[in-house]
């Protein structure tokens, strides 16, 4: 991808809010494609992500309609038909009315400010779910990923076996021509061969399948798929040192704590006054003059009793903002246990791998020597064949923990929001959002 893409956390949600191109238009084949690459168009594929970022639209909107409270409040009136006034002067007959009016709000005791402070938290907390999603995106699009280099090397590994398979059938067909062992050994290897091959197309499928799944989400289908990144699994901290500060989903909590508690307290000054001035002239038509009514007026609205609406209200903001806290507590308890059962899972990945590695190399020195001790008829075929055996299942084990290895370390990354950045996606620090290039 040679083109240089910023998004800003403004136009990111912007333009994904209004794209109107489906989702799940036709793939694109290019030759290669490496991680970073295939995340980039996971971002602009995944229906989650312009999903949330028109969530954020409407927090801005909810915010906007909370600061028109302080805006002055324009208004037409206009009416027509039979009105009878009654005075003291008599009688007066009005059969039209038109006038404009004008009110603004002058103090509530800090309501439309609250409305304004709780609305900006929300948006706050949006604007951080985002960046989750977008952590949550490129984590399916890796593991997925990491499921296409594993059975690319399982069908390797199985293709290299046939090949030794062949090998052999091919001494054994020497040995029989030669006199020196029976047909059977031909026969044998013939049936370890089938087993192998049934092993291929098995890989070869679930290695169809794995293409498929990152093809949806990323849009791309390609040849060749580069290697992983080698840092994506070296940069590693311990669950102790977590930052929890730094972790959208936290923030996203936390600020919706902010939210609640600003919740609160436009519940608390539903209690006051509300002070407004009022402003307007009106243009009345009686039956022998017209006239107009100007009028211009201080006005405080003062609530005494509402059956206790208000208190309720109170409470159910109060509740809100209980459920809120424990939110955050929640979501550092689920990012813990992510953690640490990743960081379980990478360590045991990686003890396997090795252990995988010093097998292969016993059973490929032992594979040498039966070898020659088959020629001088010192072993069996079904040694040799056994011994084969043994070096698939060492290279089967190694390829599997290694590949087991790399999913763990994505979880653990994507646990903590390291993902982004190990794989080359930096974020802007000023925005909290990723530079995608």
């Amino acid at each position: 991808m040679s083109t240089r893409i910023v998004f800003s956390w403004v136009t990111l949600a912007l333009s994904l809010w209004v794209a109107t191109t489906p989702c799940f238009a036709a793939l694109a084949n290019v030759e290669e494609t490496n991680l970073k690459e295939s995340i980039l168009f996971a971002f602009d594929r995944d229906p989650s992500v312009s999903s949330q970022a028109a969530q954020m639209g409407i927090g801005q909107a909810m915010t906007d309609e909370a600061k028109s409270g302080w805006m002055p409040q324009i208004g037409l009136t206009a009416s027509t038909g039979q009105n009878k006034t009654t005075d003291s002067s008599g009688s007066l007959n009005n059969s039209a009315a038109w006038g404009i009016s004008v009110t603004q709000l002058v103090y509530d005791f800090g309501k439309t400010n609250s409305a304004i402070a709780q609305s900006e938290a929300q948006y706050e907390s949006y604007r951080y779910q985002l960046m989750s999603t977008l952590s949550d995106v490129a984590s399916k699009a890796a593991l997925g990923y990491v499921e296409v280099k594993r059975y690319s090397a399982l069908v390797d590994a199985a293709r290299e076996n046939i090949v030794a398979l062949e090998n052999i059938q091919h001494l054994a067909q020497l040995r029989a021509s030669a006199g020196l062992s029976s047909t059977s050994d031909d026969l044998q290897t013939q049936t370890r061969i089938a087993g192998m091959r049934a092993t291929l197309e098995q890989y070869s499928a679930a290695l169809q399948k794995a293409k498929a799944v990152l093809a949806v989400q990323t849009g791309v289908s390609a040849n060749r798929y580069a290697r992983l990144p080698e840092n994506l699994e070296v940069k590693q901290v311990t669950v102790e040192n977590i930052d929890y500060a730094k972790i959208p989903s936290v923030l996203a909590a936390r600020a919706m704590v902010t939210s609640a508690q600003h919740g609160v307290e436009r519940a608390k000054a539903q209690h006051m006054p509300t002070v407004s001035l009022k402003a307007g002239r009106t243009r009345y038509e009686s039956d022998n003059r017209g006239y107009w009514d100007d009028q211009i007026q201080l006005s405080v609205d003062a609530p005494l009793y509402q059956g206790g609406a208000v208190s309720a209200r109170v409470d159910q903001a109060e509740g809100a903002k209980a459920m809120a806290a424990s939110e955050v507590d929640q979501v550092r308890y689920e990012i813990l246990q992510k953690a640490s059962a990743a960081m379980a899972d990478w360590k045991g990945a990686r003890g396997r791998e090795d252990a995988g590695k010093f097998q292969l190399v016993n059973a490929e020195q032992t594979r040498r020597v039966y070898k020659h001790e088959y020629t001088l008829s010192k072993k069996s075929i079904n040694d040799l064949l056994s011994v084969e055996q043994d070096v698939w299942q060492a290279e089967s084990s190694r390829i599997n923990a290694e590949f087991d290895g790399w999913n763990a370390a994505i979880s653990y990354a994507t646990a903590i929001d390291n993902l982004l950045p190990l794989i080359g996606i930096e974020k802007q620090a000023s925005k909290k959002l990723p530079d995608l290039q």
